[in-house]
């Protein structure tokens, strides 16, 4: 039966936000998107107002990596939408589920070049470079269902952001009818649950058995699968190396699990010699390995959502498509853990030396002390589920490795796509998504000023959001790149700063400048007891 209304096609945005269950949206608005937020006065959505749509995005990445649903965002037509652009590119390249909606100019003067406000020549064009699907609505009938796909699409198989443009006249056109909700036609299972791989899962159970030197390499996609890791971990006694985007998956404080410490040659050389690796949740992309360049002279068990990463940086002997939470609890039904392991593993071997970390960051040892002292001090105030949210900035790349991360999503790092800004709406996001957690802002001096604007959604909101300011005076990584080419020679990357302390004050919060890790602790948990955020610099050079 087919209920009578009194509605237009921006109410069934809404609607169909609502029937996802979803909880919190992030975006601008503007006059083009204005029909939606003339509905959101009805709804109990919450919605959050960032002050640039970068922001909005990132929030919403922060959101949804730390709370297992796609962050959402709402943004107007044109300059909404190339504002958003980088922090879709951020999601696609860490496979983080997210959804963009916008407006569109109405469908009468589409892709005319008239010169009409907003106007973007091929705007889905654009955007599907950063995007697992771009989708123009052109019926008022298929605002609902378009939105509910895009909505799963950003779930399901490997994850990503999903984009859905729709136009001013069909925002505005009347409804009659809502249409029937499409979202029980969904699968909700793994859709490669019902292929058979018995007899890979088998070969691939008799590898892990049998091996002398096997390996596990645990990526973003191993986050749901922690029980089943650490099982094959303990019984067969293999040793663990993380990706940064896998960081957590099992505790770094356990005796087999290596860290995100892929990059160090001792480590490397452990996976070249290992008769057995078994890939878990990772395309094995060079940011996974940082740069490095990665043998694996062994059997290679891959396990993805995505098959086309069994040959697209390395050639998986046994593939397995699937969710790798099952597939690894299949493995594991195939094993026999009375039976005594073949595995020749020495524990006091694992692991990297502080002069490969010196060596591969390029620094002298004195600066390194320096950030793993504020890195420990750091590790010890944020409690073992708090959140950590890092910018590109010179001590998260020590972080990558040295900071330990006891759970998934714990860590939060733009690694994939390498962007400035990510920090500090990220960190929001995730605080959005984790109210009563505590989340940690970590970004340097120049990455913090591509975002310091979204200050402005911590001041309406008022929660308690520590944000650690690395001060170098300038792009400090950069620099140092700079000086390897040529010592002594820099450009464009010596800044003068805003004064960061009249910044927090203008903001209404507290401000502390700490010069050593003795006064980073103290401030630092100070600043995590507090009802509001305060901003902490810490003096690098």
């Amino acid at each position: 039966m087919e209920k009578e209304i009194n509605q237009i096609g921006a109410d069934l945005v809404v609607k169909a936000l609502e029937k996802l269950q979803v909880e919190t949206i992030f975006g601008i608005p503007g006059i083009h998107n204005l029909d939606v937020y003339d509905s959101l006065l009805s709804s109990d959505l919450e919605h959050v107002t960032a002050r640039h749509e970068q922001g909005a995005g990132f929030m919403a990445d922060g959101y949804a990596r730390t709370n297992e649903k796609p962050g959402v965002c709402l943004v107007i037509s044109g300059p909404g939408i190339t504002n958003i652009i980088t922090p879709m590119g951020q999601a696609m390249a860490d496979s983080v589920p997210m959804v963009v909606i916008s407006s569109q100019l109405p469908t009468s003067v589409l892709d005319q070049g008239t010169g009409s406000l907003h106007e973007l020549k091929n705007s889905t064009y654009l955007t599907k470079s950063v995007a697992k699907e771009s989708k123009r609505v052109m019926h008022k009938d298929k605002i609902r269902s378009s939105i509910e796909e895009a909505y799963h699409l950003a779930m399901t198989g490997r994850p990503g952001p999903v984009h859905v443009e729709i136009p001013l006249d069909i925002l505005q056109a009347p409804i009659s009818k809502v249409e029937s909700s499409i979202m029980n036609n969904y699968i909700s299972y793994d859709p490669w649950e019902d292929l058979n791989q018995d007899n890979k899962i088998e070969s691939a159970a008799n590898l892990l058995q049998e091996a002398d030197r096997p390996m596990i390499i645990a990526g973003g996609g191993s986050s749901q699968s922690t029980e089943e890791l650490r099982k094959l971990v303990e019984e067969l006694e293999i040793p663990l190396v993380q990706t940064i985007a896998g960081k957590g998956v099992i505790s770094e404080e356990h005796l087999l699990c290596l860290g995100a410490s892929i990059k160090f040659d001792s480590i490397q050389k452990r996976i070249k010699n290992a008769d057995c690796v078994l890939a878990v949740g990772t395309e094995l992309a060079p940011t996974d390995l940082e740069g490095t360049e990665l043998k694996i002279e062994g059997i290679l068990i891959q396990i993805d959502m995505d098959p086309g990463n069994f040959q697209r940086n390395f050639a998986a002997d046994i593939s397995l498509r699937g969710d790798a939470q099952r597939i690894l609890s299949e493995v594991i039904d195939r094993l026999d853990f009375k039976e005594n392991s073949n595995n020749q593993l020495k524990l006091e071997e694992l692991g990297h030396s502080k002069e490969e970390l010196v060596e591969h960051r390029g620094i002298d040892e004195k600066e390194l002390d320096f950030t793993l002292d504020m890195l420990n001090v750091i590790r010890e105030a944020v409690p073992e589920g708090g959140v950590l949210v890092t910018d590109m900035t010179s001590p998260a790349y020590v972080a990558r490795s040295e900071y330990p991360a006891y759970s998934p999503r714990t860590f939060l790092h733009p690694v994939g796509y390498g962007t400035l800004g990510y920090a500090l709406p990220a960190a929001a996001g995730a605080k959005f998504a984790n109210p009563n957690k505590d989340v940690v802002a970590l970004t340097g001096d120049g990455g913090f000023q591509f975002t310091m604007q979204e200050l402005g959604v911590l001041l309406e909101h008022q929660f308690s959001l520590p944000i650690i300011i690395w001060n170098n005076d300038g792009f400090g990584e950069i620099r140092r790149n700079e000086e390897l080419r040529h010592p002594n020679e820099t450009i464009a990357v010596n800044h003068k700063n805003p004064n960061l302390e009249d910044l927090a004050r203008s903001y209404e919060f507290s401000f502390s400048s700490v010069t050593n890790s003795s006064e980073l602790k103290t401030v630092l948990e100070d600043a995590l007891a507090k009802p509001k955020p305060e901003i902490i610099e810490i003096k690098a050079k």
